[in-house]
Parts: structure tokens; sequence; C-alpha cells
């Protein structure tokens, strides 16, 4: 497309009017300069409308005298562009703004010309039309079709209700002509009657007609040579399939320059990648030699003793590390200018260089010396000195290690030794302070010694006990237990631990004991005896025993956990196995329990829990283990059941039971159910997993089948919850993969037969199963709380897509399911808030539908929540109306919008009497309430007819249209 202004191309031959002068004026002036379109402009040459052949066909359409003034047909405020606009940009703004001119003013604002997409197509040129692009690509498919005999007033008036410049005129299927605007505009002009005549007097038989699959190319030149707008398009049977316009040519063009400059911007990309990722590579290799730069610095700085390499010469500080300055107590520009002579202690400034010396001709040195810090501490100091040249210049590297510490310890380890020698009673009253037993023994069992602690466990004094055994003080089965463990001591030449209970004879105390025998060996490592060591761990003792509890029981009800119930279960197994006996494993669940801790708090629901363990205690048998599992949820084992059926007694005496009121501390009342799964061994599982994992099915059966019930466990539960889970996980994947669609269901008014709005539908296509029907996913999803996510997903899908519509002038209400879950658990009024604002959509253009048992969940709450909505303009709708139980007086006070009957009831109309009446009191009364009443599931003319003799608003469904993709959907509207 070429890179021009429009003031470079625009036509200097410009026809105005005024808006005073009439409409025969501006028909003439058309038809006389065979041009599009009449500006009218004020008296400063300003447009202040625009007449066009468009505006010609409502005058004919609407019988207009064509003797009155134009200001009562032209467009007004037309869309005007400066003349400095690009060519490439104006046509943009114009396909942008769907326009078949633009006119163009100057910087004042005073009209220059009009572009037409004849203009456009004549500057554009054919050299960016691609040559792979054929006519069925760029034609329209669905041309304004009318007959020979059409009424030339109708085919004007279809024209400008299509929007549309051309008409095509078949003679029975074959195309006969085409028939244009500008054709009835220039009839209209020279006033002759038009509202008896038909299209064919005006009709131009010698059109073109070309096949849909030459070159696109061909086609467009092909316009060019003849002067002609338009090309009729035909099969390989020479049947209409479409019209080819200029504008859709126009059209191609710019979408193939597009394409062009994707190219350019491809190859440049190109390049610019290769530059960037050799860039790139040398950013690598340069961080990777910072790296290492870095790594060594770190490794260096990261040292714990001082290195430093110092000038041999003037022996000043080159390079150093953190710790050579830290530890004298210096910043790091301080100890820059040190020499060593400032901060060493023993040697001279003499000695020193005399020790440089030596250590340049030898190569290395280490010793010992101190250093004083800035503040004058003197520190123990090791040295250890090499010498090097860096480019011929003597210098040496020293490694200065703090040994302050070392030194004083060894001080401090010698002064304790002389003070261990002098005081070797410190250890007879350490050992005889310790609050163990300590003894020794000789190989053969005679005590050598033992602390104060031990003579209160014998009830004698060490001098009493040295020389004896265990026989002259405790039983004799206590003291072989005693020898016994001296022996595997001994022989197994390493420390012994066992648990022992000691009863101490002076009767100070009584417990567990943990004791430590270790044989005791001299210099030449031959065994001289045992020692002895018991700890008290008593207290301990009771802290496991607490720990077991704690791991094994429920802490609120005190039955066993799930990890005791596993364990017992097997056991349960083995001995069942063993002696071919039944077991039965009942696993419960309350019915809504969540209500009772949403309503009372959580500490009502832990004391009803505790009120229903005792009573499932009380029905059990002695040997029957009952567990609360965790939740609201118990399991029981019962043993050597007799017959089968005796569970389900069991079972059901304990429902009964359980169904009875409970009386809670703050003086509630409350009434609860439970519905209960049965497994039997053998016959239902070989192991405890398996039991449990069955019972688990057959609880969901029951609990599915109306609560406060039980069920026995079958293979088809099994078959249904792997079901469940397999639909679950695939589930998950959906929404991580986005594998959902949006159709939409066109809602009809009966009285107009227009499209007024649309019902949202998911549709989930499945990699491996297709199209997956919502009836087999939305229970999964409202079980697994994933209803949510979806439930919002489509809510944000249906507002985007609407926001589509609306900006191509399609005005619908968009209405979306909400379900009962996301009523319970979801803020409805926040996430339409948000959906709303991330797309634009406006608000009194969404509607929500819900169904009757959602509605009455929580019925104030809901009540609340609607208001809300309603507040924030959105419109509300009963879905499935007639199949719940919503009570009237509800009814009344939600603010509703729309009762949808449901398709149960318009099915049979108008031949069942039954649902023939139903409908008719839906209708009345929805009509009575103020309400929109729209029928589901229409698939017949007579079902439609009934409807509208009942005042039925509208309706929805196969006859007009099934749920279509939005683009489909969208074909439908135009």
């Amino acid at each position: 497309m070429k890179e021009m202004m429009l003031k470079s191309i625009v036509s200097e031959h410009t026809f105005t009017l005024n808006a005073t002068q009439t409409i025969a004026k501006a028909l003439a002036m058309m038809a006389e300069r065979s041009i599009s379109s009449i500006i009218i402009v004020n008296d400063d040459n300003r447009p202040i409308g625009i007449f066009t052949e468009h505006d010609a066909l409502r005058a004919v359409a609407d019988a207009i005298n064509i003797e009155n003034p134009l200001s009562e047909v032209m467009t007004r405020d037309p869309f005007c562009v400066a003349e400095t606009l690009y060519l490439h940009d104006a046509y943009a703004l114009m396909e942008e703004k769907g326009y078949r001119h633009l006119v163009v003013v100057d910087e004042i604002g005073a009209f220059v010309g009009v572009m037409s997409e004849g203009d456009f197509l004549r500057h554009i040129g054919f050299e960016e039309l691609g040559k792979f692009k054929i006519v069925s690509e760029a034609m329209s498919r669905s041309p304004l079709i009318v007959s020979l005999n059409t009424p030339l007033s109708e085919a004007a008036s279809l024209m400008r209700e299509r929007k549309v410049d051309y008409a095509v005129v078949l003679d029975g299927s074959h195309p006969a002509g085409v028939i244009t605007e500008r054709d009835i505009a220039h009839r209209y002009a020279q006033k002759k009657g038009i509202s008896d005549t038909s299209v064919e007097p005006l009709l131009h038989r010698d059109f073109r007609i070309i096949p849909k699959n030459i070159p696109l190319q061909d086609a467009a030149k092909m316009m060019e040579e003849h002067g002609i707008h338009q090309l009729i398009v035909v099969d390989e049977s020479e049947n209409l399939v479409g019209l080819l316009s200029r504008h859709d040519v126009l059209h191609a063009i710019h979408g193939a320059y597009f394409e062009f400059l994707i190219r350019v911007i491809n190859q440049k990309n190109a390049t610019i990648t290769k530059i960037a990722e050799r860039k790139k590579e040398l950013k690598i290799e340069k961080a990777s030699i910072e790296k290492n730069e870095l790594k060594l610095r770190k490794l260096f700085e990261a040292l714990p003793d001082s290195v430093i390499l110092i000038d041999s010469v003037t022996m000043l500080p080159i390079e150093y590390n953190i710790a050579a300055y830290i530890t004298l107590g210096y910043t790091s520009e301080e100890f820059s200018r040190l020499k060593i002579p400032d901060y060493e202690v023993i040697e001279s400034p003499e000695e020193i260089r005399a020790r440089m010396k030596n250590i340049m001709e030898r190569g290395s040195d280490s010793f010992e010396t101190r250093h004083r810090t800035k503040n004058g501490e003197i520190l123990d100091v090791w040295v250890n000195v090499v010498s090097l040249e860096l480019d011929g210049y003597p210098y040496v590297l020293a490694l200065y290690r703090d040994i302050t510490e070392t030194k004083q310890t060894e001080r401090r380890l010698y002064e304790r030794q002389l003070e261990l020698v002098q005081k070797t009673s410190l250890l007879d009253t350490l050992v005889n302070t310790l609050p163990n037993l300590i003894w020794l023994k000789d190989p053969d069992g005679v005590y050598v010694a033992c602390n104060k602690m031990f003579e209160g466990f014998f009830g004698a004094k060490e001098s009493e006990i040295i020389g004896k055994s265990d026989s002259d003080f405790v039983s004799s089965e206590q003291a072989e237990f005693f020898r016994e463990n001296d022996r595997l001591a001994i022989e197994g030449d390493k420390p012994r631990i066992n648990e022992e209970y000691l009863v101490f004879a002076d009767g100070s105390r009584e417990g567990y004991f943990e004791t430590i025998k270790t044989p005791m060996k001299d210099y030449a490592g031959k065994v001289i005896g045992v020692l002895g060591i018991a700890q008290d761990i008593t207290d301990h003792k009771h802290y496991e025993e607490r720990l077991e509890i704690l791991a094994n029981y429920d802490p609120l009800t005190g039955l066993a956990n799930r990890a005791l119930l596993s364990s017992h279960l097997h056991r349960t197994i083995e001995n069942a196995k063993r002696l071919k006996t039944q077991i039965a494993l009942l696993m419960f669940d309350l019915d809504r329990f969540k209500d009772v801790n949403d309503s009372f708090g959580h500490g009502a629901g832990d004391e009803l829990l505790k009120q229903i363990a005792q009573r499932l205690g009380g029905r059990l048998r002695d040997g029957d283990m009952i567990s609360r599992l965790g939740g609201d949820e118990f399991a029981v084992v019962l043993e050597q059941l007799a017959h089968p059926e005796d569970a389900g007694r069991i079972a059901q005496e304990m429902i009964a039971a359980l169904s009875n009121p409970y009386k809670l501390t703050g003086g509630a009342e409350i009434h609860i159910g439970m519905s209960v799964g049965i497994v039997l061994f053998p016959g239902h599982g070989d192991n405890a997993s398996e039991l449990l994992q069955h019972a688990d099915a057959a609880l969901y059966k029951a609990k599915s089948e109306g609560r406060a019930t039980y069920r026995y466990y079958t293979d088809e539960l099994t078959d249904l919850a792997r079901k469940r889970i397999d639909g679950e996980t695939r589930l998950r994947r959906a929404i991580a993969n986005s594998e959902f669609e949006v159709y939409y269901q066109p809602q009809v008014h009966i009285a107009t037969g227009r499209i007024v709005g649309a019902e949202a539908l998911i549709r989930w296509n499945d990699p491996q199963l297709g199209i997956i029907s919502p009836l087999d996913f939305i229970p999964i999803a409202e079980n697994t709380g994933l209803i949510g996510p979806i439930g919002e997903w489509v809510l944000n899908e249906t507002c985007r897509q609407g926001r589509v519509w609306l900006d191509r002038g399609h005005r619908l209400t968009l209405a979306v399911n909400l379900s009962a879950h996301q009523v319970r658990h979801q803020n409805i009024p926040e996430m339409v808030e948000n959906a709303l604002k991330r797309s634009g959509y406006p608000a009194d253009k969404l509607e929500l539908e819900l169904t009757e048992s959602a509605l009455m969940q929580r019925q104030e709450d809901t009540v609340i929540m609607l208001h809300t909505l309603r507040a924030m303009g959105i419109r509300l709708a009963i879905d499935d109306f007639g199949t719940g139980y919503s009570s009237l007086s509800y009814l009344k006070r939600f603010p509703i919008d729309v009762l949808k009957i449901d398709k149960s009831f318009v099915d049979d109309l108008p031949f069942d009497n039954d649902d023939m009446a139903i409908v008719t009191a839906i209708i009345a009364m929805g009509q009575a309430l103020g309400f929109q009443v729209l029928a589901e599931g229409t698939e017949r003319i007579e079902q439609i007819e009934f409807l509208e003799a009942r005042g039925c608003t509208m309706y929805q469904g196969y006859f007009k249209s099934p749920p279509l993709r939005a683009s489909e959907f969208e074909a439908l509207l135009s």
C-alpha cells in the first residue's frame, strides 16, 4: 500500500449542497456526475451531513417526497478525517468504523473532498494482493437475493435493512443480473413511480459471472477492466454461491498488506534474534569470567585466617583479606598504611628485615610471634610465610592465624591438671552427687564400689555392699537377671542397655530405670569388671504412654483413630482367616453436619460429636471396635458376624438411635441423621485397605440415595467410584488445559420473532473422548467443588464475548447459570462485579439463572444476595421453574425478571391437558407478578403458537436453533 497522504489523492471535483436544498437536487446531481455521495455543508464550508445512495434507499423505502429538504434524510455529523492522514491509516479507520465514505477536511475543518472505497481501490493497487488467494476466500457468502418480480420498493427496503448497496436477482435458481442502490436512486431522481414497479426494468444483464476457485487477482483485474463493482460467483454447477464486491477485494488487499508486513517483520526478527543470541553468548562468557573472579575473591575474603601479600622492600601490604585488618581492629584504609613493625611485638625492625632476607633465600618460614591490635591488646599468632615474584618484583605471602585462644586453652588445661592432681576427692563428690545409680563389679559379680544413690536401692552402706553380690540383697530371680546382663555385656565387649523396674529397699522410690552396663578394661585390654549406671525414666515412660494414646486415639471423642482402626482391622482379618469367621466394617457419616458448625459454631459441633460417639459405643458388643476416622465420619468393626444381614440390622439400629434429638449445653436441640456403608469379609475385600475403600464407596451410595440409610458394597460401586475419580482427574486437567468452550442458544421474542438474547451453555471437548455432555461432568464438578472455578470461567468468557458482540452492534442479553454450590460457597456479587469490570460488558445485559432449589437454600442470605445483584443492574431468572419446591411467599420476595418454564412441561404441548394447564398457570402467575416468561425446549410450531396464545414472552429451543459456537451464533444473528 502506497505511503501517501489523503490531500495528495483526494478529488478536486467536490460536490456539495446546503441542508435546505431538495432531495431531488441531490439525486439529480448524483445521477449526472455518477457519484455515490453529496456532502452537506454550512455557510463556512464545514461538513454538517452526508447524503449517500444508501440514504436515497431510505427515502425510497419510506416514500419520502423528493421535494423535501435534504435535512430530513441526510446523515448528520459525518465522520471526518484530516487531509494529512496517510492512505493506509485512513482505510484502517474506515474499515474499523464500517463506513463506505470518509469526509476529508483541512486543518480548520473546512471540506476538502470525499474518499470512497473506489478511491482506495484505485490508489492501493493490486501489487500486494496475494497470488495464492482465491475468490472464495474473499467473497460474501450471503448476498442479498431477490427475484425478477420483487417490487422495487421492497428491494430498496431490504437493501437498506441489510446495509448493502446491491442485490443479486435470480431467475429461478440462476442469476439473472444485479441491481444496485445507485439504479434505484437514479430512477427515484427521475420521479418515476417505483411502488408498483418490479426490479426487472432496472436489471443489469451484462453482469459478469466467475467461478469461485479463480485467483482473486484475476477477479480484481476483471472488475477494473470492465468498470464494474460486483462479480457473481458460482460453483461447478453454475449455482450461485456468493458475490464479490470491490469492498471484498479492498478488504482482502488490506489483509494481504498486513501479511506482507508480518513477513518483513519476521525476517527482521530472525536477524535480530541471531544478533541477540550472539550477544547473549558473549554476555554469558563475560558473566562466567566475572563469576569465577568473584568466586575466587569470595573464597579469599571468606578465609578465617589473615592472608597478606607484602612488599618485601617497603613491608607494606599490597593485597589482603577482611580477616587481616578485622583481627587487628583496623579499617581497610588504616591497615593499608601499616608496615610489619607497626603491629609486630616480639621482633625489632632489624630482626624483621633479617627474617625477611632469610625467607627470600630459603623460600618459606613458619614461626610463632605476637601482634598488637589497634586498642593495644596482644594476640598470639602463628605465621606461615612463602616468598614469590610477580612481574619480576619480590613479595612475600603471609598467613597469620590467631592462636590466642588455643594458647589460653593450653594454659588452662595445664592449670586444670594441677588442680585435678591436688583435688582427686572431687570425683567422689561428683559420683555421689549424680541422681543416677552407679556401681562397679568385678568379673565374678562381686561389688567393688557404688555411690550414695545405689546404697538406697540395697538399703545398705557402701562398706556393707563391697565384697558381696546381688544374691545377698535381692531375690534369686532378680539376682540371676542382673548376673545374666553382666555376662552379656562382658561377652559382647560393648555397653548393654536394658530397661528394668526397680523397687528401692529403703522405700525412697519405685519405677522404670534405663540401665547401661559397660565392660571395664585395664591397660592391657583385660576385662577387670562391669560399670553400671541406672537412670530413672519413669516420667519418660509415662510421657511415651501419653504419646501412644495421642497417636492411636481421637483426642475429642476418645475413640480409636484411623491408624488404630487400620491395624485392628488387619489383625481381625487375620483372625477371621484363621478361624474362618465373618466380620463386617460399617462406615458412618453424619448428614449435613456442616450446617451445625455453620449455624451453632464449631464448639457445638464438637459437643455433638462427643454425644454421637457415646451413643455409638452404647450399641456395640464387647470386642467390637468403634473409631472416629476424622471430621464427622466414624467406623465400626463387628467381629464373628453370624449372618451378613446382621450388619444391616445393627446399622439400622444405630441410625435409629442417632436420629433422636441431641440437647447441647447452650440449650439448642439438634436433629441429625446418619448414612452407613457396609462391607463384609470375606467377600468385599482381602485386606484392610480394600475394605476401607469399598466401605467408602458403599457410604457414597447411601448418601446419594436419600441419606439416613445404609447400603452394602457391590463391585458396581467400585466401578462408579473409579469413574468418579477418573472423571474428577480429567476435569481438573480440563480446567488446567482450557478444554472448555461456551455455546450459545438463542432466546427469541415470540411477538416479533427477533433474537433478543442467548443462554450460555458450557461444553467440554476432551482430547480423547471428544464432546462430553454437561449432564456427565457437572454433577462431578459440584461434588468436588470444581463447579466454582468452572462457573467463574463461564461467567468471564460470556461477558468477554458479549462485549465483542455489543461492539459489533448486536445488543443481546446473555444468560449464565449459577449452581447451588456457587450460591452456597462463592461471593456471587463480587465475582460478577469483577467479570463486568474485566470485560466492560454492561450489567443490564447480563442475566443470571438460578434453579428453584438453589434459591431455597438459606433463603434469607439468598434474598440479600439477589437484591445486591439487582442493585448492580443484573437481570435474574428462575431456571427449570415448576420442577423444584419453591414457596410462592418466598417467590414474591425474590427480585426476579424471568421465569423459565421447564422443558418437561413444554414437550407434550399442546396435546397433554395437564401440561397445558400447568404452563397456562405459570404464564398467568408470571404476568401477575410482573415477570417475563420464557419456555424452554421448544421444537415445534404448535408449541410456539400455544405459548403465544397464552401470552408467553419468549421461547428457547431447537425450533430456532440448537446451542451454537460463538462464531456460528454470530452468523445466525447476521
